[in-house]
């Protein structure tokens, strides 16, 4: 990322000209990354499932569904390293 390109995005997260990205940038900062990302893993998989049967073209249910698949599989993953992480700590511990 250039000098300029971090620029436009400090800019907009504190403008809030971008109110998704600084809503998003202060829920990261709040809970953290790793728990923004198994929380969209949640609701990829139902909006998956609303997706099979919402009035969309074929294109939009592709890559609703699409988006939603790499999401869940992302959360998954997330969710596997806490647990690793968690058992590894408690490991420690012990």
């Amino acid at each position: 990322m250039t000098i300029e390109e971090r620029k436009a995005f400090w800019e907009a997260v504190e403008s809030g000209s971008n109110p998704l990205l600084s809503v998003m940038h202060g829920l990261v900062e709040k809970w953290g990354l790793p728990a923004i990302i198994m929380c969209l893993g949640d609701i990829a998989n139902i909006l998956a499932e609303d997706a099979e049967t919402a009035p969309l073209s074929p294109n939009q249910r592709g890559l609703i569904i699409g988006a939603c698949a790499q999401v869940s599989c992302l959360s998954d993953q997330m969710h596997a390293e806490m647990d690793f992480l968690e058992t590894q700590t408690n490991a420690e511990t012990n």
